[in-house]
């Protein structure tokens, strides 16, 4: 049995989420991805995501790790799987793991960008890539609202109803905003894990407080009061992107040498350079 660590990168606009579904529910990545790989390996495969993103929701860095019988390589993984695999989801990366990786389960923390649109115009290239808010938002106050964010928090305030977490208790170890070009803001959030929907309704808040409906120093307060209907408006899913998943040993050493293939720039992701 050979365990193996894949990273992905995908364009959220067209699937249903990352969760296998029915088929009359749409299309996943998940769903897409098991097939490629079930094809190239020769046996069905079960992939494990490191979280589950919502339809619309794109990925830079989103890892999954599957185990099959099947002696391919990691680069027949990536090169194999692609020619399988739709325009809009691609491996970038893939390497042999030991056999207790678990995408989800062994990672340590996640980061999320938020991207929005501060042009004057709507942009249509960043049409579901990106929320446009316009030039109005007051970005200097935003800032100083970010620390509020930082440490162990319970961020029930920012969950969505319905959802079947034990726990809303989560840990935010960075928070800042950066300008990555062609007119965007990124809001970039590192954590232990994320509720359903809390980077986008931490997006939401900050856009509130940006146009000076609420001041910034309103935010520890909403977070102690853990409740979901005083928080304001859920951000849409367009401006989300999976970054990165970290994990503690980023080598993944085991007994055995690391087989490992990160595909050329030229076979990644089109929408995404």
């Amino acid at each position: 049995m050979n365990n193996f660590k894949i990273t992905l990168e995908y364009d959220g606009r067209d699937f249903a989420g990352w969760q296998r579904q029915s088929e009359t529910a749409g299309r996943t990545v998940q769903g897409v991805l098991e097939e490629a790989l079930s094809r190239i390996c020769a046996h069905r495969v079960m992939v494990h995501g490191s979280g589950r993103t919502d339809a619309g929701v794109h990925a830079r860095g989103q890892v999954a790790s599957f185990v099959t019988e099947s002696a391919r390589t990691a680069a027949q993984i990536v090169q194999g799987a692609n020619c399988l695999l739709p325009p809009d989801v691609a491996i970038i990366a893939a390497e042999a793991a030991p056999l207790d990786f678990h995408a989800r389960f062994s990672a340590a923390s996640k980061v999320y960008d938020y991207d929005f649109s501060i042009s004057p115009v709507r942009k249509p290239l960043l049409n579901k890539r990106a929320w446009w808010v316009g030039p109005g938002l007051d970005w200097a106050e935003i800032e100083k609202a970010l620390p509020h964010l930082l440490g162990e928090h319970d961020f029930a305030a920012f969950q969505s109803t319905g959802s079947e977490t034990k726990s809303s208790v989560r840990t935010i170890y960075r928070a800042e905003m950066s300008e990555p070009g062609q007119g965007l803001k990124r809001l970039t959030l590192e954590g232990s894990g994320f509720l359903r929907h809390m980077v986008r309704a931490i997006a939401g808040i900050l856009a509130e407080i940006g146009r000076g409906r609420r001041p910034a120093a309103a935010l520890p307060e909403i977070i102690a009061r853990a409740d979901r209907s005083l928080s304001g408006p859920t951000a849409p899913p367009d401006g989300l992107y999976l970054a990165r998943v970290i994990y503690e040993a980023e080598g993944l050493s085991n007994s055995k040498p690391i087989e490992s293939f990160h595909a050329p720039q030229g076979n990644r992701l089109k929408a995404q350079r």
